[in-house]
């Protein structure tokens, strides 16, 4: 589902550190540096039907007045080049999980994780309604490409920022051939799958993304959010899916977001 970022751990304690030594906000050339750790429930892999839970967490900047602007949780990391009212655009990346191949995924090739990088755009027709595009290209592991699209309607009722909307997914079939397909050498090697399985681009899934964000104090956020995802075309038909695992993917997340300094 979402990436797990392991190398933010490291980094975040570290930032912590610095945070607690300050006597104001920790900034990098101006920008305000902000954390965000979360305990997180989702499958094993995309398009598996095996869940773990799992702690995650993530470091940003942003400019002081941007702390409390609306982003949502899957959202790829992303620097604005241009950032105004009703329109903003620049640089995106992530990082993909690896996919092992313990378990039901025996005789299946390792997947290592896969640096993403690309450019977003995000529309603000309203004060209450956000369009959000993204595309990604894998650097390593992989060098297929992913559109995400959504759209948000947020409400900040109080102290709560609220937000939901529906999401597409489009991959190209580097990216679906990657993570869906399955090779004869791999039929070959598994226990499970007979034939091989070619995955060719297309739509990779519709959902529902839906966060809450509850200011608690001046520099702490606390956070929920739920996803859930229906895998499509030759991904949900993908032996991976249709006899190992399954279309209908959800996840979960409970976490703060805070300020780093004092």
């Amino acid at each position: 589902m979402k990436p797990f970022l392991i190398a933010a751990a490291s980094g975040l304690c570290l930032a912590s550190l610095a945070g607690a030594a300050s006597a104001e906000n920790v900034t990098i050339f101006g920008y305000d540096l902000n954390a965000t750790i979360r305990a997180e429930a989702a499958p094993t892999y995309e398009g598996g039907k095996k869940y773990s839970a799992f702690p995650s967490g993530n470091l940003a900047i942003s400019r002081p007045w941007e702390f409390d602007s609306y982003g949502a949780p899957d959202d790829a990391a992303s620097f604005a080049i241009v950032n105004t009212k009703h329109i903003s655009f620049g640089a995106a990346a992530s990082i993909r999980e690896d996919r092992g191949n313990s378990g039901g995924l025996e005789g299946m090739r390792n997947i290592g994780w896969s640096l993403e990088g690309g450019g977003f755009v995000n529309i603000w027709p309203t004060d209450w309604m956000r369009i959000h595009g993204e595309v990604l290209r894998g650097l390593t592991a992989q060098d297929g490409i992913l559109v995400d699209t959504g759209l948000d309607f947020v409400t900040r009722p109080g102290r709560w920022m609220i937000a939901g909307g529906p999401r597409f997914s489009w991959a190209d079939d580097k990216f679906n051939g990657t993570y869906f397909g399955v090779t004869a050498a791999e039929a070959a090697a598994s226990p499970r799958i007979v034939n091989p399985y070619l995955a060719k681009a297309g739509p990779h899934f519709a959902g529902l993304e839906v966060n809450a964000e509850y200011k608690w104090r001046p520099r702490w956020r606390l956070t929920l959010d739920a996803n859930y995802h229906h895998l499509l075309g030759d991904d949900a038909n993908s032996p991976l899916v249709r006899q190992l695992g399954s279309a209908e993917q959800f996840s979960a997340a409970a976490g703060v977001r805070f300020l780093l300094g004092d």
